[in-house]
């Protein structure tokens, strides 16, 4: 989700746009999905004409523009003007997210409204504010930055980052696509130019199929040479860069579907696809996990050793990010290896974990549990409906997630990408309220007679 405001002096102009049919008619079927005083859809322009933007927007200016006019504003851009009293925010997801209903996004506005310190809940003196929708993947936010009580105009501190951490919580809550962080921890997301080249394609965004690729073949890898075979492996085109020396210093990797105009294919660095999974920072797992051992471990083996790093997390002695930076190698490892039905919610979950601000290098915990997601891939197939482990396995993740979301108390947002991830695991929308998954296969097996 991503957020980006503008200043201006005219309310009356910014709405005339929002209403309007946009540069090249991309507007369709604009409509207040909420506004300041909880009439919401009571705001809606009456319509004077047969088109679907012939609208009467005087009286939803008038009443906008109001509190301006009694603080004795121009509503016209000044000669010697600075920054505008008007507070313009577009809202905008990822092309790969689903599409929200009205009633989300109204939610939505009132949430990042009162992070930013714009409009805060049960404020009724605070600025007119109306939140429009005209296309599925966003809203316009426009706010006149005068308090109604007093006529005095404000500004918000620090409102650019405030919208950042507000879109992160939103996102982890919802189950959306994660975007980039203050500290480029996130994985990178598909541009608008690729998601439109997929959808005419019909197929996945490049950039997605290979992020996970290259995720599954660095946990099965060891060295460079292993990882260009494995992900030879996943049917992907693979260049290493190498120096004069010999040594390898970067690579490369392109999907043969994704074609230039010429037929050559499009290549992204690892460093394009997740900070992760640049060269430098595979080459320091490697070496911290050490060669990959190649013996199996049975589900039930691997959920006894996520519990014992929940019990670590929950007692403090073990640090939250080592223990998520092996849970979402566990994770990789089962959306390579479960049923493919199974395998989307678990790279989902993965992928909330990654954009969590992963550290430069794994402690003890995040190793052994990387040591026993490599030991998992060598399954051909994990059922995990299945009388094997599998279903204790999952608990245990949910269990292990859910624990360091609760030592995450610095990070709100990393708390909620969590408990996201507690959810996707089982299977549950990440909207679905947050259970409590249980420490051991006793209260599991009464918590399933409960729900029979």
């Amino acid at each position: 989700m991503i957020a980006k405001v503008v200043h201006g002096w005219r309310a009356g102009g910014l709405l005339a746009y929002l209403f309007g049919p946009g540069v090249a008619d991309e507007h369709v079927r604009p409509r207040v999905v909420a506004s300041w005083d909880g009439r919401d859809s009571g705001w809606q322009p009456e319509q004077r004409g047969p088109g679907e933007h012939d609208l009467e927007l005087g009286p939803l200016i008038r009443a906008m523009q109001a509190p301006a006019v009694a603080a004795g504003l121009p509503l016209r851009e000044p000669r010697d003007a600075g920054r505008g009293y008007v507070w313009h925010c577009s809202v905008r997801l990822s092309g790969a997210d689903r599409v929200l209903p009205d009633e989300q996004w109204a939610k939505i506005a009132r949430e990042v409204l009162h992070d930013a310190g714009i409009a805060e809940r049960d404020d009724p003196g605070g600025p007119r504010w109306v939140a429009v929708r005209h296309a599925d993947d966003h809203i316009h936010i426009a706010a006149v930055l005068v308090r109604q009580d007093s006529s005095k105009r404000f500004w918000p501190r620090n409102d650019y980052p405030k919208l950042r951490a507000s879109a992160q919580r939103i996102e982890a809550r919802l189950g959306l696509t994660v975007t980039p962080s203050a500290d480029g921890a996130a994985s990178k997301r598909p541009t608008r130019g690729e998601l439109a080249k997929s959808e005419r394609e019909s197929r996945r965004p490049a950039r997605d199929v290979l992020r996970g690729a290259a995720r599954r073949a660095a946990l099965r890898a060891s060295s460079v040479e292993e990882f260009e075979q494995a992900l030879q492996r996943e049917g992907l085109l693979v260049e290493i860069r190498r120096a004069p020396s010999g040594d390898a210093i970067g690579y490369k990797v392109a999907v043969s579907p994704d074609l230039i105009a010429s037929g050559e294919p499009v290549f992204y660095s690892g460093s394009q696809l997740a900070p992760d999974l640049s060269l430098p920072r595979l080459q320091q797992r490697w070496e911290e996990a050490g060669p990959v051992e190649q013996r199996r471990i049975r589900p039930s083996s691997a959920a006894d050793q996520v519990r014992r790093v929940a019990d670590a997390v929950e007692a403090g002695k073990a640090a939250p990010q080592d223990a998520a930076d092996g849970l979402g190698d566990m994770l990789t490892a089962l959306s390579a290896t479960t049923d493919p039905s199974d395998r989307f919610r678990f790279a989902a979950a993965a992928d909330r974990v990654r954009g969590t601000r992963p550290r430069q290098s794994a402690g003890g915990e995040g190793v052994d549990l990387r040591s026993v997601a490599r030991r998992l891939l060598l399954a051909r197939r994990l059922a995990i409906g299945a009388d094997n482990g599998g279903v204790e396995l999952t608990f245990a993740l949910a269990r292990l997630a859910l624990a360091i979301a609760e030592r995450s108390h610095a990070r709100p947002w990393a708390r909620a990408a969590f408990m996201a991830a507690a959810q996707m695991v089982h299977g549950v929308s990440p909207d679905a309220p947050v259970a409590r998954h249980p420490a051991n296969e006793n209260e599991r097996e009464q918590q399933v007679r409960t729900r029979g």
